[in-house]
């Protein structure tokens, strides 16, 4: 009896200590990006991460033979990528604010006192939208990883070139457009009115002359 009080106590001690480790760890600890830069994800177990946005095909009105030749090169496209991929969705807010800049600029320059109300009016309900976030677009992304840089390059070039075959045109993400899709995942609440953080290029530590150099 006395042993297995011993035993329960040291499996308690273990379960505490390993609460206490998991509580000590910060969001950073958790999250496997290291970085962004060069336009793509470096991960903390050294892979990198190339994303190709692919841009959205109406094809509704094509006829039934452009339907099946698009379907069919688009499966080429992704057929023919040996290695292993991802491919998701993001609802995104559509970007406004050039839109309600252009309305703000003329409503300053209206004189008509009827038409400047009925502007400001309009212009109230275009921020409710895009703070409601109910005008919502669609973007499409295909992700894959490897160890070697360049050659990951190559692979995302060449199937950008192959899907635009099939009439579907794709980029290469750009380093805001990653930070955009990262933080659409862990902020999805503010990300439906928030924009994410202006990427700033890489961050170069201060350089401090030595006293031999003074010298």
């Amino acid at each position: 009896m006395l042993i297995g009080l011993l035993k329960r106590e040291k499996g308690f001690k273990n379960n505490k200590d390993k609460k206490d480790e998991l509580k000590k760890k910060t969001v950073q600890d958790w999250f496997p990006v290291k970085d962004i830069g060069d336009d793509m994800i470096l991960l903390k177990d050294g892979r990198y991460v190339c994303v190709l946005r692919v841009w959205p095909l109406n094809i509704g009105l094509k006829s039934e033979s452009e339907k099946k030749r698009i379907i069919q090169s688009m499966y080429e496209a992704l057929n023919g990528l040996k290695d292993t991929m991802q491919i998701f969705t993001i609802g995104r807010p559509v970007d406004l604010d050039s839109y309600i800049g252009f309305l703000q600029s003329k409503s300053k320059e209206e004189v008509n006192m009827t038409k400047k109300r009925l502007l400001q009016e309009y212009l109230k309900y275009v921020a409710s939208i895009v703070t409601s976030g109910e005008a919502i677009e669609r973007r499409f992304f295909i992700m894959i990883s490897g160890k070697e840089k360049e050659e990951l390059k190559v692979k995302i070039h060449e199937l950008a070139s192959n899907l635009e075959k099939s009439g579907l045109k794709s980029d290469m993400a750009s380093d805001q457009e990653l930070i955009d899709v990262l933080f659409s995942f862990t902020h999805p609440a503010q990300a439906a009115f928030e924009k994410a953080p202006i990427f700033n290029g890489p961050y170069l530590p201060p350089v401090f002359e030595s006293h031999k150099e003074k010298e």
